[in-house]
């Protein structure tokens, strides 16, 4: 019963890369049943545009992905991303040294006219980078020890042994996307400083760094990540028993 539209095929210049070797051929590391609806009628931009603004500053806009999407969205409809209760991010390398190069991070990497467009229009919002997402993680051994009490939980839980097991070197997972849900869901798992960002648009080795373009700003960046808070939270959502300083 959860809508799926369908979002941007390419960046606004050039074309999407995926991470392959990280994520795996399908983008994760078990083959998920087919999907027994088709996707919304509408695009993820007519999508987004007619939630926001049917309960505007209600909404709560999570982005895990490059911001093509939310990009266009402000381009057709400039003014609409101000109307939502909240924009969370995973996005950009702050403070921390990048993982697609020394600088950039992947999600800004892949789309930096569309980071670089988003993070500056001064619409508040809030960022889980590289550097509050690298603070929590869970080792191979854990992972193996993990148990869980619900379906949602057991499958969680395959996509994150199947991940240690596509790569035998692996030893820590990094929870990215889950940080920025649960920056959402309960703000006080991360203290957050205030900055303003601005986005390497210009070919070349940096393209994609996030840099930081003066204090105070609209920007809410993660700073110091609540590690128990975090997987108590995660515990919640999925049923996981075992995890790092849960007691369960």
């Amino acid at each position: 019963d959860i809508p799926v539209a369908a979002g941007a095929a390419r960046p606004l210049s050039g074309r999407f890369r995926p991470s392959v070797a990280f994520h795996g051929p399908g983008g994760l590391s078990v083959r998920l049943p087919d999907p027994d609806r088709a996707a919304a009628p509408s695009t993820a931009i007519d999508f987004l545009r007619r939630e926001i603004t049917e309960d505007p500053g209600n909404l709560t806009v999570i982005a895990l992905g490059p911001l093509t999407n939310l990009s266009r969205l402000e381009s057709r409809h400039p003014g609409t991303l101000a109307q939502a209760g909240r924009v969370v991010i995973m996005g950009g390398a702050v403070s921390a040294r990048g993982n697609v190069t020394p600088w950039a991070e992947f999600n800004f990497h892949s789309d930096p006219l569309a980071a670089d467009h988003v993070t500056g229009l001064g619409v508040p919002m809030e960022l889980a980078d590289l550097a509050a997402c690298r603070q929590v993680g869970i080792g191979r051994e854990q992972a193996g020890e993990l148990s869980a009490d619900s379906p949602l939980g057991a499958l969680a839980l395959r996509v994150l042994r199947g991940w240690f097991r596509r790569g035998p070197a692996r030893q820590r997972f990094e929870f990215y996307d889950p940080l920025a849900v649960a920056m959402a869901l309960d703000p006080s798992v991360a203290t957050r400083r205030s900055i303003g960002v601005r986005v390497v648009t210009e070919p070349g080795e940096h393209q994609g760094e996030s840099v930081v373009a003066g204090t105070p700003g609209p920007v809410s960046v993660a700073d110091v990540v609540d590690e128990a808070g975090f997987f108590r939270l995660l515990q919640r959502l999925l049923g996981w028993q075992g995890l790092p300083g849960t007691g369960g």
